[in-house]
C-alpha cells in the first residue's frame, strides 16, 4: 500500500525521509524494505534487541542516507524492559509484557531484557532529523497507540504513520483513530495495519511556507522521479 501512495503523500528518492520504529532485521515481514532500497529513502531504522541490529545493518550495508539506532522508543528516557517470546532474536518483541499474546494465538513463555529507551521528542532532539517527516513506520508489538499517542502533533506530522492495530485493543484502536483524526489525518485500513495519511493539500500548504523544502510537482512529475532513482544491492 505504501509504494502506491508514496508519490502522492511524501517526496521523490533521497529527498523522502522515514522514520522506523522497530526495524528487526530490516527485511523480515518489512513493509518498507524494497521501498528504501528502490527509492533511495533517506532515514533512521530503529531496533532494541542487538542481534537484530546487526543484522539491520548488515542487509542496508553500502545504503547511503540512513541512520541505526539501538534503542526502544517509549514513555520517557531511560533504560526499560523488553518482553520477547523465547531467548535470542525474535521478531515479537514489546514494552508491555501482557501484548505479546495476540488474539487466536496461543500463549508462549515470555523473556525479559534490559534496553535503552528514548521518548519520541527526544528522538527528534539527538538524532539527524529534517523539519518535515515523510513517514513514520511503526511495529511495536501492540505498544504501537502509545508512540504515535508520544508525537507533539504541534510541532511534527508527519505525511504518513503507518502501524499495526492488529494487537491493539479496542479502546485503543478507537483512541489512535480518534487522535490521529483530530490532527488531520485520514485513513486506509489493511487487515493488520493502519495508513494514516495527511490531506496532500495540508503537506503542500506547509512545504511552500518552508524556503528549504522544493514546490511540490503534480503526481506525473513524482511518478517520473521515482521511477528513475537507483536501487541499492541487497
Amino acid at each position: 500500500m505504501l509504494g502506491f501512495v508514496q508519490p502522492t503523500y511524501g517526496k521523490s528518492g533521497s529527498d523522502f525521509f522515514f522514520v522506523q520504529v522497530g526495524a528487526f532485521d530490516g527485511v523480515t515481514a518489512d513493509p518498507i524494505y524494497d521501498l528504501v532500497c528502490k527509492y533511495g529513502w533517506h532515514g533512521i531504522l530503529i531496533d532494541p534487541q542487538v542481534e537484530a541490529f546487526e543484522l539491520l545493518n548488515k542487509n542496508y550495508a553500502g545504503h547511503r542516507g540512513l541512520q541505526f539506532l539501538n534503542i526502544a522508543v517509549g514513555p520517557h528516557n531511560g533504560d526499560v524492559s523488553l518482553y520477547t517470546r523465547g531467548s535470542g532474536m525474535v521478531q515479537a518483541a514489546s514494552l508491555h509484557k501482557h501484548l505479546l499474546n495476540k488474539p487466536g494465538r496461543r500463549s508462549r513463555q515470555t523473556q525479559a531484557r534490559t534496553v535503552p529507551c528514548w521518548t519520541f521528542s527526544t528522538l527528534l532532539e539527538k538524532a539527524d532529523i529534517p523539519n518535515e517527516i515523510d513517514l513514520v513506520q511503526i511495529d511495536a508489538e501492540g505498544f504501537d497507540y502509545q508512540i504515535i499517542q508520544s508525537i507533539d502533533f504541534m510541532t511534527t506530522r508527519p505525511a504518513m504513520i503507518h502501524y499495526e492495530h492488529m494487537v491493539l485493543s479496542e479502546a485503543d484502536r478507537n483512541a489512535c483513530l480518534a487522535l490521529l483524526a483530530s490532527n488531520g489525518y485520514r485513513f486506509l485500513l489493511e487487515d493488520s495495519d493502519t495508513l494514516a495519511l495527511r490531506a496532500p493539500s495540508a503537506i503542500a500548504s506547509r512545504r511552500s511556507r518552508n524556503a528549504a523544502v522544493a514546490s511540490s510537482g503534480d503526481l506525473a512529475t513524482r511518478l517520473a522521479n521515482t521511477a528513475t532513482s537507483t536501487s541499492c544491492s541487497t
